[in-house]
């Protein structure tokens, strides 16, 4: 049996990430595991300000609403008993992903696909896509709006498996 301790939900705060922050959470409940809810926001780029001191307070601003937001997204849950640890880096969504399961050694990455298609996103590619890519950590993805979690479930009843569909 594979012995589950840290458990990684990347967010970035939309209601498509929703669902896997959840199954994350139920997750760790049932593997009384630490869930990881990590955010990378991407630092401003330009010189558009040509203020450093203007860009540092809109760069520090930027951060703490995001601090502010996921406070916010992980409240809409019950900790139930479980430690979660609350994280913010700056920098490429996928390549801090991966630079995070590595670095506190997380054992399982659940992350939501935005189910995008079209010739864009085959060009371009996404976030979750290069996390399935190049993750080196087992890595499950909730596909957006086809998975539910039903509820009361009582531990007799069947498998695990059995109450997710989609």
């Amino acid at each position: 049996m594979i012995s589950i301790k840290n458990i990684l939900a990347p967010t970035d705060f939309s209601e498509n990430s929703f669902p896997a922050f959840e199954f994350a959470h139920y997750l760790s409940v049932q593997c009384k595991a630490v869930l990881h809810v990590l955010h990378v926001y991407e630092p401003i780029a330009s010189k558009k300000y040509n203020n450093q001191f203007v860009e540092q307070r809109f760069e520090k601003s930027r951060y703490l609403n995001a601090e502010e937001e996921l406070r916010r997204f992980i409240n809409r849950i019950s900790p139930q008993g479980i430690q979660i640890v609350e994280a913010m880096v700056p920098g490429k969504p996928y390549e801090q992903i991966i630079s995070y399961s590595k670095a506190k050694q997380i054992d399982l990455v659940i992350i939501a696909s935005h189910g995008w298609t079209g010739l864009s996103h085959l060009i371009t590619g996404n976030v979750t896509n290069r996390v399935l890519r190049y993750s080196q950590v087992p890595t499950i993805c909730i596909k957006t709006g086809k998975v539910e979690l039903q509820k009361n479930i009582t531990e007799s009843s069947g498998s695990f498996a059995e109450y997710w569909f989609g």
